[in-house]
């Protein structure tokens, strides 16, 4: 009887997780900008589910970086979301990526909030590896939260990442 309890429980989890969706979690600052690390950490071959990533986005949002040339120059990509998409995302299938959070910190009051979360990233081909600084700017309404624009930095040996944006175990 113990058995057959046990695999029925078994089976019902499994289920769950195999059969069913989750469903995005726009609830929280930290919540919504792990959900869009997640999306776009995708194996080779494989394409970021851009659907669900455009629902992260408030309408006019912006994906924007800050990008410092060999030559000393610094530049700004500055890109709508659809043109982020176009441009950036066929990287993510072709080359394979990762990306994950080694510390938030969030501001936030009266449904403003700007969230600066230090990454690790790299795409599966070992080509590319980078570590830096996504700052976002949120907007709750309509009960959730929105990403109105992201702004990335990677960083570099004159500026390394600070520790104050690091977990402890990193």
């Amino acid at each position: 009887m113990k058995n057959f309890i046990a695999l029925t429980v078994l089976l019902f989890v499994a289920g769950i997780s195999a059969g069913q969706e989750q469903t995005p979690n726009y609830s929280s600052p930290e919540a919504l900008t792990e959900l869009m690390l997640d999306l776009i950490s995708v194996e080779i071959g494989e394409e970021p589910d851009w659907e669900l990533f455009r629902s992260l986005f408030a309408p006019g949002a912006r994906m924007m970086a800050r990008i410092e040339q060999n030559t000393g120059e610094t530049s700004i990509m500055d890109l709508d979301l659809e043109a982020f998409i176009t441009r950036v995302g066929p990287n993510y299938a072709k080359d394979g990526f990762e990306e994950y959070s080694k510390g938030t910190s969030i501001n936030e009051f009266n449904g403003i909030a700007t969230v600066f979360q230090s990454f690790y990233c790299r795409n599966l081909k070992g080509t590319y590896e980078e570590t830096g600084i996504n700052s976002y700017s949120l907007v709750y309404k309509d009960d959730r939260w929105w990403i109105l624009q992201v702004l990335f930095v990677n960083a570099s040996e004159q500026s390394p990442l600070p520790s104050k944006y690091l977990n402890s175990k990193n």
